[in-house]
């Protein structure tokens, strides 16, 4: 028979157990409604997938130039590609589009968030991307995904003759769609991910990539 002084203790820690959750769970509310409530998500989806969080390392390529912003591809059904988007990119498609097999179109997609990075110091694209310390799945857009961003938000493309760059997958491999906004237009070239090209981060070229 248990002691009834045993049952006591049991009883005061769950009570203590839940009033100890209700707070947390209270103070997690407040501040996922509160200014900073995109961080807090951001931060909390990372930790309930495992991933790092509230990681203050600083990134050594990169400068967040979106914060606070709400910079959203809607959904798409992933049907357009670069190489035919010749409305958005009137100014010219470079033709590697289509000479490495790259006008597919992808699966759908569903709205999502980004952020919009500058480069502040030199670097190959593997430096660049690899500096998020993501698998590059994870920053990877569609074309169509990468289409309605220029279309809708060239706001925040680089500009005076610069690029800015967009990764994406075609098969099993990467490649960087990199958009310039000039005078006369939008014109877009393609590289290969693993092109040994060092980019200057004098020029303050700008990477987009899905928000982690």
């Amino acid at each position: 028979m248990t002691d009834k002084r045993e049952d006591l203790t049991m009883d005061n820690m769950l009570k203590k157990a839940l009033r100890d959750y209700r707070e947390l769970r209270e103070q997690f509310e407040n501040v996922l409604l509160g200014e900073e409530s995109e961080l807090w998500e951001r931060e909390a989806r990372k930790f309930l997938s495992k991933r790092p969080c509230w990681n203050q390392k600083e990134n050594s390529y990169l400068k967040l130039i979106s914060d606070g912003k709400k910079v959203v591809i809607a959904s798409t059904d992933g049907k357009e590609t670069i190489a035919n988007a010749q409305k958005i990119f009137p100014s010219g498609i470079d033709s590697d589009f289509k000479n490495w097999n790259l006008d597919v179109p992808s699966t759908p997609t569903k709205e999502t968030k980004t952020q919009v990075f500058e480069m502040v110091k030199d670097g190959m694209f593997k430096d660049i991307f690899g500096s998020f310390g993501e698998n590059l799945d994870r920053l990877c857009f569609t074309q169509s995904q990468i289409i309605f961003f220029v279309k809708n938000h060239a706001k925040w493309l680089r500009t005076g003759g610069y690029g800015t760059f967009f990764l994406f997958k075609v098969g099993k491999d990467y490649f960087v769609a990199n958009v310039y906004l000039n005078s006369d237009g939008l014109y877009v070239y393609v590289d290969r991910f693993s092109c040994g090209y060092v980019w200057c981060a004098e020029y303050r070229r700008r990477i987009v990539v899905p928000q982690l």
